[in-house]
């Protein structure tokens, strides 16, 4: 089944993370200095290279990201979301594939959340930017601006219900609902259901975290070069969209370096990676690779 959710919501996936964390009492985001930019993060990860089920060839991905936001207060109980995001994936083929060499993203994050009362909370997250096969070959066409509405309820300090919609004029299917919930429901176990990741963390010490479960990479892309005619029947792959995605089953681990610093570690194997021509009625799809990843995150 095609998981649209997990593609429209990528995104938005930044912000998503900084209004989960608001909806819970004794927010990390509260410690931030009302500062133009307040946290950055930066991230790698790599997907072994695998066969894929058209044209005999074979991809590897390399996957860069790097993202500077701060808040600024709009009044008492409504707060105004701002920053920048780069993402680039490296796509190794050989000659004969009908793939790009890249697919990049260079975006504005701007955001607004609103608290109505100590259980609800009330977001919405755009990412107006390129999102193409290059910057370098920067067309119109290429622009997008991704949107997310959400709604959080708290019914306590360890459950939280998430609900809302996604909007995405570069996908397949442009508008989709969202539902999610944030149980934690033992002192040191939390169940996490929704996006980026859905699974189960453990917090072992201070310092010490461990998850398992689902994690998504990927997003729609326009492509500016022209690719060439894959199939008879198919037409030329060259101005139109593309969407990536691999989601990932795996095991990973937190380490807090200091009150505002941690590093992640994250590797197991990708369930469903494809790369979709859905307008062009061509996908390719790859062989179950391994994948590993790091990040940094730090808030000043």
């Amino acid at each position: 089944m095609r998981t649209y959710l997990l593609r429209l919501a990528l995104p938005t996936v930044a912000f998503v993370s900084l209004a989960t964390l608001t909806a819970h009492a004794q927010p990390a985001s509260a410690t931030f200095r009302p500062a133009l930019v307040e946290a950055f993060s930066a991230g790698y990860s790599y997907t072994a290279e695998t066969d894929l089920d058209q044209g005999g060839g074979t991809v590897a991905v390399q996957h860069v990201d790097f993202s500077l936001t701060g808040r600024s207060r709009l009044g008492e109980a409504t707060t105004l979301l701002h920053g920048l995001a780069y993402a680039r994936h490296g796509l190794d083929t050989p000659a004969g594939v009908f793939l790009p060499d890249s697919l990049e993203e260079l975006t504005l994050s701007l955001g607004v959340q609103h608290r109505a009362s100590a259980q609800w909370m009330f977001s919405v997250y755009l990412r107006p930017g390129i999102y193409s096969d290059g910057l370098s070959s920067f067309e119109s066409d290429s622009f997008n601006a991704p949107l997310l509405a959400m709604a959080i309820y708290s019914t306590s300090r360890e459950l939280s219900w998430i609900m809302g919609f996604s909007a995405n004029a570069a996908a397949d299917n442009p508008f989709m609902p969202i539902a999610g919930v944030r149980w934690q429901y033992a002192p040191d176990w939390t169940l996490n259901i929704g996006f980026p990741r859905a699974g189960v963390t453990y917090r072992q010490s201070d310092q010490w975290s461990f998850n398992a479960g689902a994690t998504v990479q990927g997003g729609d892309y326009y492509l500016t070069e022209s690719l060439g005619v894959p199939a008879p029947g198919i037409r030329r792959l060259a101005r139109t969209w593309l969407e990536y995605r691999e989601i990932r089953l795996g095991l990973g681990a937190e380490l807090t370096l200091r009150p505002h610093a941690t590093l992640s570690f994250d590797t197991g194997v990708v369930v469903d990676q494809r790369f979709d021509y859905y307008d062009r009625g061509y996908k390719l799809k790859g062989n179950q690779p391994w994948f590993t990843a790091v990040a940094f995150t730090g808030r000043f």
